[in-house]
């Protein structure tokens, strides 16, 4: 048997490194991960989310962002590509990298990285002292996972058919139904 030890790569190797990769990576402690491409349905639910966010934020001090901006988490030593990520405040510079301060960040599940969201990333991400919501949009069901912050802690609540998800980082309410607009589910379930 052989067995190789491989070097953690600093964070400045992985950015260098990052800037001119022909796919994406996810750094944890040194170590990166290659990103796996999307099926269209996740596609389509993220575009349904990120239209309605980006026309809501369009001319204020808040920036909604895809699939293409790292979200760095310096207290585990991480960088994450969120599938959409809202950052409000001061404007960053146009040639920023990564964001460390985003209000909301939204992941679209797939088989292959829904324990990777529900578990990692959750707990990740919820070290991040501006976050405010957390949201996993399920790629299979009309199912929407929302873990929001409140003074006392995390908050759980799963939507289902018929409700409405409510964003609080930004005054917006989008049904299920449009979140699931054109999407081909599997398993025989219809869309709106």
């Amino acid at each position: 048997m052989l067995a190789a030890m491989l070097r953690p790569l600093s964070i400045k190797e992985y950015l260098d490194g990052e800037e001119h990769a022909e796919i994406r990576h996810e750094y944890v402690a040194g170590q990166v991960y290659a990103m796996a491409g999307a099926k269209l349905r996740h596609n389509q639910i993220v575009g349904n989310l990120y239209g309605p966010l980006w026309q809501k934020t369009s001319g204020d001090d808040c920036q909604v962002l895809s699939s293409d901006m790292k979200v760095r988490v310096e207290t585990v030593d991480a960088f994450y590509y969120p599938d959409i990520v809202l950052r409000c405040g001061d404007p960053l510079p146009g040639d920023s990298l990564y964001l460390e301060d985003p209000c909301l960040i939204i992941e679209v599940l797939s088989a292959s990285t829904a324990n990777i969201d529900r578990r990692e990333k959750l707990h990740a991400y919820q070290a991040l002292p501006a976050l405010r919501e957390y949201v996993l949009v399920d790629s299979d069901s009309r199912s929407i996972e929302l873990y929001r912050r409140r003074p006392e802690g995390w908050w759980y609540e799963l939507l289902g058919e018929g409700d409405s998800l409510r964003f609080q980082c930004v005054d917006l309410t989008l049904p299920l139904a449009e979140v699931y607009a054109g999407v081909d589910l599997p398993q025989g379930e219809a869309t709106a």
